[in-house]
């Protein structure tokens, strides 16, 4: 049985996917304000979730400036979506993150 899905997850997820898809520009800095407020979420699970993308290195933090999108080379590209193609193929078939991904 799948474990159901966090608010960290969920916003993780619509993060990696607003970078991905280019909706989040390379190098634009991200408010937490803002970024809370149009995911409907408070700042904690979003702090959650920043930190997993900084773990895959689709955000960066930087001291007293904040989080940027980091810029990414189409290999770097490349392997973040070999990875996720990797999850996604052992998660269950019915899993509402591969369905989603389907879409």
């Amino acid at each position: 049985m799948a474990r159901a899905q966090t608010a960290v997850d969920v916003v993780a997820e619509r993060l990696e996917a607003a970078i991905i898809s280019g909706q989040l520009e390379p190098g634009s800095r991200l408010s937490e304000q803002a970024l809370a407020t149009s995911l409907g979420v408070s700042r904690g699970p979003l702090r959650e979730a920043i930190r997993r993308l900084e773990g895959r290195k689709l955000l960066e933090r930087t001291p007293n400036i904040g989080v940027r999108v980091a810029a990414l080379s189409l290999r770097d590209l490349n392997e973040v979506l070999q990875v996720r193609e990797a999850l996604e193929g052992m998660a269950p078939r019915d899993h509402p993150i591969v369905l989603e991904a389907r879409q």
